[in-house]
């Protein structure tokens, strides 16, 4: 073929390709991605301490530590729950993978949001992070995470 050939066919001598010229891309404009309604933020836009957050059918509990990272287990491995009823001071969620121990006051809505499936995530209480909630309210002063592949995060 010759090289005029080549140009009227639009051909540019690549030994791979389309066969075809490639044109100029077209000018695309960037647009942020928008906040989705499934996507909410973690932490109150104040200082208000909010021990737990309810969410209808949530599929997994976010824990949210003040010093470690935060865990976000799904609630079809959650196997049990052990909760002292007359002081409301502690419980636990055994995992398959994990034993998540909780304390702190108050924590009888906490406990029952989590039986049924509804809590959404759990926040640890840390002064210079919140302020520190009404009295009579849920606190969560620690969470403890014991895990099977791991010797213990604090």
């Amino acid at each position: 073929m010759s090289k005029d050939a080549e140009k009227s066919a639009g051909v540019t001598g690549r030994l791979w390709g389309s066969g075809r010229e490639t044109a100029s891309p077209p000018d695309e404009k960037v647009m942020p991605l928008k906040a989705s309604p499934a996507v909410r933020p973690t932490a109150p836009p104040d200082r208000a301490y909010v021990a737990f957050e309810i969410r209808e059918r949530a599929d997994r509990l976010h824990i949210m530590r003040c010093a470690g990272p935060s865990r976000f287990p799904s609630y079809s491995y959650l196997l049990d729950i052990s909760f002292d009823h007359h002081l409301e001071s502690a419980f636990s969620l055994i995992y398959t993978f994990m034993i998540l121990e909780v304390t702190g006051s108050n924590l009888g809505p906490v406990v029952h949001a989590i039986s049924s499936g509804n809590c959404e995530r759990i926040r640890e209480y840390h002064p210079k992070i919140y302020d520190q909630p009404a009295r009579g309210e849920p606190l969560i002063e620690k969470i403890q995470i014991t895990a099977v592949d791991e010797k213990e995060e604090q």
